[in-house]
C-alpha cells in the first residue's frame, strides 16, 4: 500500500453506529411515535352533536349523531340528514297501510293468491313477522289488519258501531286471519296469500326496522356515536356529549320508560326506568296513548289474533280486575325484533308473556296499573333486563 493511499484512510471519518445501534434506535422512535398515538386517542374529543327529526309511518322520528368534530364541513351533515329522510320515505312508501300506493297496501287490495312482487324489505319484514308469529304461536299476526279496522285503528277503521254490532262482526272475520294463510319468499322478493280476503298491517315490526335501517346508514358513513328514535322505539350505539371519552361510561346514551299512566296528551306521565343502552334497541308498547271508548269502554289497539278481540275484552259476567298491564318494553339487539316482541308478550300477558320470555332470553320490563296508593305501578321483568341502578 502507497503512503499516500494509507493517509486518504487515516483520514476518513469513523462511524461510531453499528448495524444493531440503527436498529435500537429505529424501534426507539417507533415506540415513542406509539405512544405519542396512544395518548393522543386517550385524550376526549371535542365533538358538536348533529340532530335531525321528521315524519314518517304516521308518527315522528329523531336521529342524534355525536361524531362530528368542530369545524367538519356542515354539507356532511346535510348528506347525511337527507339520506336519512330518503331512506325513510323509501320504507313508508313500502309499508305504510296509510298509502294507498305502497306495496302493502296494493298486496291487500289484490285478490290474487299468486306470488306478488315486493321490495326485498317488505319480505325481511314480513319473514321476520312470521318467524315470531310461529314462535308466539300467533300471538303476533301482522294479518289482523281486517280487525284493526274493524276495533277503530286502521286506516279503513269504522266507527258508531256498538260493541254487539263488533263482536258480531269480529266471529265474522275472524276465518280471514292467520299468518298461516300468509307466504314469504326473499328471492325473488315476494308474498303469497292463500284467501283473496288476507290483508296484512306492519305497523307493529315496521318502525322497529326503519329504526336499524338508519343505524345501518350512519355506520356506513362511519357514524360510531348515535340515538335513533321512531315513534317510540330506539337504537343507541356509542356514547353521546360535546366531549367524549371512550375510557369512560358516563356519557351512554340514557333512555326512559315512562309509568303507563293514562294522561291527556299535553301532559307526562312521568319516568319509571331510566336505561343505559349502548349498542342495543329499546322497544315498549303501552296501552296509555292509543286508544279509544265503545259503549263507555276503553279499548287498546293491542288486538289479540287468537281471539280476535283486544285484550281488554271481557265477557259481561267476568268480573274487573284490579290491575291492568299498561307497557312492556323489550331490550334486543336489532330494533326491528324488539318492536313485534313488546307487541307479542303485551298480548300474551305477564304469566305467558314471561315464560316464552325467559325461554328465549328476552331482555322484557312488565308495568301494571294498580289501584294501590302507596305502589300504584308494579313491575315484572325477565332475569336479563337490567337491574334499576
Amino acid at each position: 500500500m502507497s503512503k499516500k493511499t494509507a493517509i486518504d484512510h487515516e483520514d476518513q471519518p469513523q462511524s461510531n453506529f453499528s448495524f444493531w445501534d440503527i436498529i435500537r434506535y429505529v424501534f426507539i422512535i417507533v415506540l415513542l411515535a406509539g405512544g405519542i398515538l396512544y395518548v393522543y386517542a386517550q385524550k376526549p374529543r371535542l365533538l358538536t352533536a348533529q340532530e335531525t327529526h321528521g315524519m314518517t309511518m304516521g308518527t315522528a322520528y329523531s336521529v342524534k349523531v355525536a361524531d362530528f368534530v368542530k369545524g367538519t364541513d356542515p354539507d356532511v351533515w346535510k348528506n347525511i340528514e337527507t339520506r336519512i329522510q330518503q331512506r325513510l320515505d323509501e320504507i313508508d312508501r313500502a309499508m305504510s297501510t296509510f298509502r294507498a300506493d305502497s306495496e302493502v297496501s296494493r298486496f291487500n287490495n289484490s285478490e290474487s293468491t299468486d306470488w306478488f312482487d315486493v321490495s326485498k324489505e317488505t319480505a325481511e319484514v314480513v319473514q321476520t313477522a312470521l318467524e315470531i308469529s310461529q314462535l308466539t304461536e300467533g300471538a303476533f299476526d301482522v294479518t289482523i289488519a281486517p280487525l284493526v279496522d274493524l276495533w277503530g285503528f286502521g286506516v279503513n277503521k269504522q266507527s258508531g258501531l256498538t260493541i254487539k254490532d263488533i263482536e258480531e262482526k269480529t266471529n265474522q272475520i275472524k276465518s280471514q286471519i292467520g299468518y298461516d294463510k300468509l307466504e314469504v319468499r326473499l328471492q325473488p322478493p315476494a308474498l303469497k296469500k292463500s284467501i283473496p280476503e288476507l290483508r296484512i298491517d306492519l305497523s307493529a315490526i315496521a318502525k322497529g326496522y326503519a329504526v336499524d335501517c338508519v343505524a345501518i346508514l350512519l355506520t356506513e358513513n362511519k357514524c360510531a356515536n348515535f340515538m335513533i328514535e321512531v315513534g317510540g322505539e330506539v337504537r343507541c350505539c356509542g356514547y353521546k356529549g360535546d366531549s367524549i371519552n371512550y375510557n369512560t361510561t358516563s356519557q351512554q346514551w340514557m333512555i326512559g320508560i315512562e309509568k303507563p299512566f293514562i294522561v291527556s296528551p299535553d301532559s307526562f306521565p312521568g319516568l319509571q326506568r331510566k336505561l343505559p343502552v349502548n349498542n342495543q334497541a329499546l322497544a315498549t308498547s303501552g296501552d296509555y296513548q292509543n286508544y279509544h271508548e265503545i259503549d263507555g269502554v276503553r279499548y287498546s289497539h293491542f288486538i289479540d289474533p287468537r281471539t280476535g278481540f283486544p285484550i281488554e275484552y271481557l265477557p259481561a259476567d267476568e268480573p274487573k280486575p284490579i290491575e291492568r298491564l299498561g307497557s312492556v318494553s323489550v331490550l334486543t339487539d336489532l330494533c326491528v325484533n324488539a318492536d313485534a316482541w313488546a307487541t307479542a308478550l303485551f298480548v300474551l300477558g305477564e304469566h305467558d308473556g314471561l315464560k316464552l320470555a325467559e325461554k328465549h332470553g328476552i331482555a322484557t320490563l312488565f308495568l301494571f296499573r294498580t289501584e294501590k296508593e302507596n305502589s300504584p305501578i308494579r313491575e315484572s321483568v325477565s332475569t336479563t333486563f337490567p337491574k334499576p341502578e
